[in-house]
């Protein structure tokens, strides 16, 4: 689903209609906020006649010549519910066929921050539902040092406190962008120019359970010191994961197994090339052996439970069950636990957190952190050579190419050679040859026979080194 919210300065105007109209050919929403429309009564009705038929809409009047809000949806994308408990929201809750409803919330912040306590206060009590949520909008304010350019020096000053709080209090995330880093521009000249982030979206940890593929994208500013923005619940992009060794796996005994044949395994090269190989032999067998032994841990989870189920289920009808089920009662409970475990070592890994110590167990916690983490690290946009934003996955490919090509690419025209040092004293040719036999150096005071070729084993390692063993790690 995709929904473009908009600042609109005004929908009476000559250009609004026009301009909203090219924004919704270009993207296709199925949701769109207006905001600050300026209308009221019959100058509203008039603009709503003027939408196409197929669009459905709820508004909220302005206050003069300032705020209002308008909410239109296509008919038959969902079952949309529409109410606003203040002037500075619009509420929507939208049920999808055969889906849990979720709640977007279309924000118009006051400019003045003693009123946008109200709208604290609303948005708390909405999000203590237990919905999953997102709010999109004009929230007239900005967070950081960083979302401002020009004009005076930003200062933390009380409204901005209380939006960050706001935001940690109720668990909230920003969920990023691609496009203009600023939202908002006052259109003037020289010094006087000043650029904020005023516009964002932010959402509940279970709504970006909900929708992990997201994407925000700030549009281009036209028509209004406001760049629309677009917020689509699947971006339609893939992202491959890259191979990682799973804590979890180290709960099976088979996985040191596996480990210990695959770096047996004889391979060919020098050292380097070696152990390299080595790794990806060992990378592929787990990965094999993941997918075909130790499977999906949540769907396995769902299965024991329902079996568990069903043994209790027989035994509340038949009041003792026979011993052969006892007993596979006992396993499947034990099970039960082992596959609990194993989901905590699986979050606590992904979650990145380390102060948590073993026996907290809070598995919906280390999930919320991994997804928020996840979220923050999760490459958008990038810059490329010109200055521009770049959002297209195989753009942003040939941009990290080239950047590190740029910088492990040799070069070939220098003669490194002759950049190097020579050394003053050099060791004799008889002295570094080395006799390798069996694995062992020769011993000291052997003779060694200057002109006989002997292999050196750039592995070997010396006499006083112990040799180390896989065993040794063994659990």
């Amino acid at each position: 689903m995709r929904i473009l919210a908009w600042n609109c300065r005004g929908a009476a105007k000559p250009a609004f209609m026009s301009s909203f109209r090219r924004l919704v050919q270009i993207h296709s929403p199925e949701i769109c906020l207006l905001y600050e429309t300026r209308l009221s009564g019959r100058g509203l009705s008039h603009v709503l006649r003027r939408l196409e038929v197929d669009w459905e809409s709820y508004a909220v009047d302005s206050q003069g010549l300032s705020g209002g809000i308008v909410a239109l949806w296509k008919r038959g994308v969902a079952t949309i519910d529409v109410f606003h408990n203040c002037s500075q929201q619009v509420i929507m809750t939208i049920s999808e066929p055969n889906a849990a409803p979720w709640v977007l919330c279309g924000v118009y912040a006051s400019t003045n921050h003693r009123t946008r306590r109200v709208l604290w206060d609303e948005l708390t009590h909405l999000i203590a539902l237990g919905l999953p949520s997102v709010m999109v909008g004009d929230f007239n304010c900005i967070l950081e040092e960083s979302e401002k350019r020009g004009g005076r020096a930003f200062t933390d000053s009380v409204d901005r406190r209380e939006f960050r709080d706001f935001l940690s209090r109720n668990g909230l995330v920003d969920l990023g962008f691609s496009g203009p880093r600023f939202t908002w521009c006052n259109n003037q000249s020289g010094r006087a120019r000043v650029w904020e982030r005023l516009d964002r979206v932010v959402a509940s940890t279970d709504w970006l359970i909900r929708f992990p593929s997201y994407r925000v994208s700030h549009l281009t500013r036209i028509a209004s010191d406001h760049c629309p923005l677009l917020l689509s619940t699947a971006s339609g992009s893939s992202h491959r994961s890259p191979f990682r060794f799973e804590k979890v796996w180290l709960s099976f005994p088979q996985s040191w197994d596996i480990v210990r044949g695959a770096w047996g395994l004889p391979v060919h090269g020098d050292a380097m090339q070696r152990v390299s190989r080595k790794l990806e032999l060992t990378k592929r067998r787990l990965r094999r052996w993941n997918r075909e032994v130790v499977g999906d841990i949540f769907r396995k989870l769902e299965d024991v439970e329902g079996a568990i189920a069903d043994l209790q289920s027989r035994e509340d009808q038949v009041g003792v069950l026979p011993e052969a089920d006892m007993v596979s009662l006992r396993g499947l409970l034990a099970t039960h636990h082992s596959i609990l475990r194993q989901h905590e070592i699986f979050w606590r890994q992904k979650s990145r957190i380390q102060w948590v110590r073993e026996g907290d167990r809070n598995t919906s916690f280390f999930h919320r952190s991994t997804v928020i983490r996840r979220q923050r690290n999760t490459i958008r946009s990038l810059w490329d050579e010109r200055g521009h934003w770049v959002d297209d996955d195989s753009a942003i490919s040939h941009i990290l190419l080239e950047f590190f090509c740029s910088r492990w690419t040799e070069d070939s025209g220098s003669d490194v050679a002759g950049l190097l040092p020579r050394a003053e004293s050099q060791i004799e040719v008889a002295a570094n040859v080395l006799r390798v036999v069996s694995g062992t150096s020769t011993d000291v005071g052997q003779q060694v026979d200057p002109d006989r070729e002997v292999e050196i084993d750039p592995m070997a390692q010396r006499v006083d080194e112990p040799v180390a063993d896989l065993s040794d790690f063994s659990p």
